[in-house]
């Protein structure tokens, strides 16, 4: 079953494909078939993550028995080398993933830069503005990225406060 689509408390809409994303999570998550080891690596993941770490470590659950291995699952760093220029778009006040997750990765990845999108909720393309729209679409269509350090304000404005009704 695929869930509907759903509006963020805060933010825009957003699709929630549970499943899909299941499928991918655990492909690329490290086989743990005893929940021992799943509760170590938890630990670790939520030492490391702050306000998020526990949600995102113990999210992943479900893989400890995921019935699928990824034969050819990538687990060096990843750098980036040979790609072609990289954006990394970073919302500040992200409610699913860090501020400074997106600032690490752009650092450490060859050849990217990282955008800033001012303002709360987890998606930036298409639900933040021109600024944003615009730098994404160079990126994707031209190759053409933004100075790095560039910031885009959210449009319209972010705030916590729910929709009026």
């Amino acid at each position: 079953m695929v869930s509907k689509i759903t509006v963020a408390p805060f933010g825009g809409p957003f699709a929630i494909l549970q499943e899909p994303h299941n499928a991918v999570r655990c492909v690329d998550w490290p086989k743990l078939g005893k929940l021992p080891e799943h509760h170590a690596a938890a630990k670790k993941i939520a030492e490391r993550g702050e306000r998020l770490g526990s949600r995102a470590a113990y999210s992943a659950l479900n893989c400890a028995l995921w019935p699928v291995e990824n034969e050819d699952r990538f687990t060096r760093e990843l750098t980036g080398a040979g790609a072609p220029p990289i954006l990394v778009v970073g919302g500040r006040l992200d409610n699913v993933s860090p501020y400074h997750w997106a600032g690490a990765m752009a650092d450490r990845l060859e050849n990217a830069v990282l955008l800033t999108r001012e303002g709360v909720a987890h998606t930036s393309y298409r639900t933040s503005g021109p600024c944003v729209d615009a730098a994404i679409d160079a990126a994707l269509i031209d190759g053409v990225l933004p100075a790095d350090g560039t910031t885009c304000d959210a449009v319209p404005p972010a705030t916590t406060r729910p929709p009026a009704r």
